[in-house]
């Protein structure tokens, strides 16, 4: 799983390489707060790399060096590792995962744990449950899905959907919801991960991310208005005032003058607001 390597503590900033294929993008405002902390009590908890051919790889601690970069710093306390890139990349999944995040990077990290976990045992990929049992899948995808369940007070079943729900969405469709300003809901990423045409779902994500859409309900029903499949969603007091129109339009004078004794009060008043807003 991993040695780690005496005597290095430090490295150059500059000298540490960040892989592209991060699970977990850099936020702004965390790198802003972690700038003020380190510059109140310093930096004190070392990133974790591991060497690979002779450069060091970063594996957990993207905030911690970005914000060590803007402050100039030229050096960052480290723990170094002699380990392969399939146990960095659990090491980065656990690591996240066990710190709590999003409920999008919680089932992208879920899904991904998963992943590690089946290209460590392969066997455990068909879904036998006696493979489960005996290399600990079950147990283990269960205690992470339960400590985020905990975490975000829902439970471990909406957990376990959104992360297969995540495992169906491409790398570009989970950096929008990612960059999206406000956190995407776990019923959310479900419902996007069960939109089977690519070009709606890519639709949907966008709308969402930007907030053009309230929801993924909204975005879906607006483009199926563009697409002409759905028909406008219906203005109701459009339809009460046209109804009242059609109905009065119908009705004798007898009618017309016995509808304005019973509602003469409450004319007066709508015709004093209305003249009030004109003026």
């Amino acid at each position: 799983m991993g040695k780690l390597i005496a005597g290095t503590t430090t490295l150059p900033v500059a000298e540490i390489e960040v892989p592209q294929d991060r699970l977990r993008t850099v936020a702004e405002a965390k790198v802003k707060g972690l700038m003020e902390v380190i510059g109140i009590f310093g930096f004190t908890t070392p990133i974790e790399v591991r060497r690979a051919k002779g450069r060091f790889v970063l594996i957990d601690g993207a905030h911690r060096l970005e914000a060590m970069k803007r402050l100039g710093q030229n050096e960052i306390a480290v723990r170094a590792f002699d380990m392969s890139a399939q146990d960095a990349r659990g090491r980065e999944i656990a690591a996240n995962l066990v710190a709590g995040m999003t409920p999008l990077q919680d089932a992208v990290f879920l899904a991904a744990w998963q992943s590690y976990y089946e290209e460590r045992h392969p066997e455990t990929r068909q879904g036998s449950a006696g493979a489960i049992a005996r290399h600990g899948l079950q147990g283990n995808n269960c205690s992470f899905a339960e400590l985020v369940a905990s975490n975000r007070s829902v439970t471990p079943r909406q957990i376990r959907k959104a992360t297969a729900a995540v495992r169906r969405l491409s790398s570009d469709e989970l950096r929008i919801l990612d960059g999206s300003p406000r956190p995407v809901p776990l019923d959310a990423i479900e419902k996007i991960g069960k939109i089977a045409d690519a070009d709606e779902r890519a639709t949907v994500v966008l709308r969402l991310a930007s907030g053009q859409a309230k929801n993924v309900a909204a975005a879906r029903r607006a483009l199926g208005v563009e697409r002409g499949v759905k028909a406008p969603p219906k203005d109701t007091l459009q339809e009460d005032l046209e109804a009242l129109n059609k109905a009065w339009s119908r009705a004798g004078a007898i009618v017309r003058r016995r509808f304005v004794a019973a509602n003469l009060d409450e004319l007066r008043r709508l015709i004093a607001d209305a003249e009030a807003s004109d003026e």
